[in-house]
Formats: C-alpha cells, structure tokens, sequence
C-alpha cells in the first residue's frame, strides 16, 4: 500500500494540460488493461465538479470469489478543483489517491488492480 500512496502522490501534476470527461477518461485507462466501469453520478456540493461512483474488477481470478474495489471518479473544470480533490482526499488515511489532469480516482480499497490502475493512469497522463 505504502507504494500506491508514493505512486498517487508523483501522478499529481501529470497531465494538468489535458482534460477528460469522465467516459473518456474510463475509456483511456481500460485501454491499458485496467477493468475500471463508470457507476452512477453522484451528488457534489463543489461547483464546477462532477462526481461519479466506480469499481474496479479485479483483472483475474484468484482463489476465494471475485473481489471488487469501489470509490469515486471526480471530474473537475480545471486543475485547481482537481487539486483540491486530490488534496482532501491525500487526508484521509484509508483511501487510495489517483490524479490525471482534471480527474480525481479515489478507491477504497486496493491490490494489484488498483497498482495497474495507478501505472494505466500514469499513461494516460503522459499522452
């Protein structure tokens, strides 16, 4: 886990010239190989911010079921309210922080999904 965070952390200013939707996003980083699916959107009090529900399936399977990590996709007008978003959740301890460009992930929980998560959003922030 403590490999994720100090992946989060570098993937912080990639990409800040470049903006995603939110499908478009989720379409970039399954173009990696990541099994990222876009849930409902959710209710945000931040003006000029979408928000939306995600899971990530894991991408094989192990022994004892299949396991699913959820959280949230934040998908901000510009950096700034990425930032923020990143910066909030950076704060809180049990959660995972991923940034490119506009677009905020925030998982709760992790494995190796979520560090393929972490290298496919590394490249599509530097495209």
């Amino acid at each position: 886990m403590a490999a994720l965070a100090v992946s989060a952390l570098a993937l912080a200013g990639c990409g800040e010239g470049r903006t995603f939707t939110a499908e478009e996003f989720v379409d970039e980083v399954n173009g990696e190989g990541v099994k990222l699916e876009l849930g409902e959107e959710l209710v945000t009090d931040r003006e000029g911010q979408e928000l939306y529900a995600v899971e990530l399936a894991q991408v094989a399977e192990l022994p004892g079921g299949e396991r699913h990590t959820g959280g949230s996709i934040s998908v901000s007008d510009d950096a700034d309210g990425a930032d923020e978003e990143l910066a909030s959740c950076q704060a809180a301890a049990d959660l995972l922080c991923f940034r490119a460009a506009n677009v905020v992930v925030v998982l709760e929980g992790g494995g190796i999904e979520a560090e393929q998560l972490g290298v496919a959003i590394e490249r599509v922030a530097d495209d």
